[in-house]
């Protein structure tokens, strides 16, 4: 899927922005705070309804402004069809969607027709921070190549809320356990998903990193969330006691981690700064090589300020990797020089405004 069309309006600083970017790379110059990275931010929320800054709407809208309105065209080469959505959110958090015209309740339609992949500058959290964002990581990838994950997810999470509002209203042990059977089969469902995504991923990120010209091996260690070698309908029994001391479910794949090793230690204990951003630009890469593989279908790919978070070698190496996917490209810089071999179409940003050429 490749974005041909993209109508900006309310949407931070930048004024009413239209943009027809290229199928290939789009370079996008400013000076910091200009708006480039809004336009990124735009871009994401088209595919999942918010930014990769921030999930609330009153951030992103405009000052002075009571909403903002997002709209695309988009291509699918595959299918030989065109798309057309559009978004809109309201200061007071409501939402409004369109898919060819017709309302939507539910954005996941739009995710899976255009999945969307950023790297911004606090990628490096993927491996720095705490496991939901690796958890996050998983499931992005999960959820564009696996058809059965997003409902499990869903009965999942359904079944979680219900059981963790039991435990906290302290309702009897047999209004608690009704919902142990949902959870167990759909969170099974999950587990056995991520599970095989994670196999896949490691053998693609190996590959990467070998033609990166890496100096260090990743180990990629998928952990449930609960004890191994047992069911999770029996897991969920004998964690009874202990969730109704904490008021919630403390097993499940809710609490699973992905860990990310080198040589048996976590990544985050024993490379450098500059080896875990290159190594979460590899993770990140290797996603979208898996999708192209398993679907035949490419992400837009946003790269915000690519030159600030890389040496120049690394640089190029990403670069080079980026050009062999096909995919569609975004990328911000406050120096046109530093990526402009790449763009096959170039933008500039000033105060708000878009202007195609620097």
């Amino acid at each position: 899927m490749i974005l041909t069309h993209i109508d900006i309006r309310g949407l931070r600083n930048l004024r009413e922005v239209v943009l027809s970017p290229a199928p290939g790379f789009n370079l996008i110059v400013g000076e910091n705070g200009a708006g480039k990275s809004s336009i990124l931010e735009a871009i994401h929320c088209l595919s999942v309804g918010h930014s990769f800054r921030t999930r609330k709407a009153r951030e992103l809208i405009s000052r002075g402004q009571d909403e903002f309105t997002l709209a695309c065209q988009m291509y699918d080469a595959s299918t030989d069809q065109t798309h057309r959505s559009g978004l809109r959110r309201h200061r007071d958090g409501s939402t409004e969607l369109r898919l060819n015209y017709e309302e939507i309740r539910s954005i996941s339609p739009v995710t899976q027709l255009l999945p969307v992949k950023a790297l911004t500058p606090d990628s490096h959290g993927l491996i720095q921070d705490g496991p939901a964002g690796r958890r996050q990581f998983i499931d992005w990838g999960t959820f564009h190549v696996e058809h059965g994950f997003f409902e499990a997810w869903k009965i999942y999470r359904r079944a979680l809320s219900q059981r963790n509002q039991s435990l906290k209203d302290a309702v009897p042990d047999s209004e608690v356990c009704s919902w142990d059977d949902q959870l167990a089969s759909a969170g099974s469902q999950l587990d056995s998903y991520r599970r095989e995504y994670t196999a896949s991923l490691q053998n693609v990120v190996s590959d990467l990193l070998k033609a990166m010209d890496s100096v260090f091996h990743v180990e990629l260690n998928y952990r449930s969330g609960w004890t191994d070698g047992i069911e999770l309908s029996d897991a969920l029994t004998k964690s009874l006691q202990n969730c109704r001391r904490f008021r919630t479910t403390t097993v499940g794949p809710h609490r699973a981690e992905l860990q990310i090793n080198t040589d048996g230690v976590l990544a985050k204990q024993l490379l450098s700064r500059g080896q875990q951003k290159l190594l979460v630009y590899a993770l990140h890469l290797a996603q979208l090589v898996l999708l192209h593989q398993i679907t035949n279908k490419p992400a837009v790919v946003l790269c915000d300020d690519l030159p600030s978070e890389l040496d120049q070698e690394q640089n190029g190496r990403v670069l080079a990797q980026l050009a062999r996917l096909n995919s569609q490209v975004f990328l911000t810089s406050t120096e046109p020089q530093s990526l402009a071999d790449n763009a096959v179409e170039m933008f500039s940003v000033v105060s708000g405004e878009l202007r195609k050429g620097v």
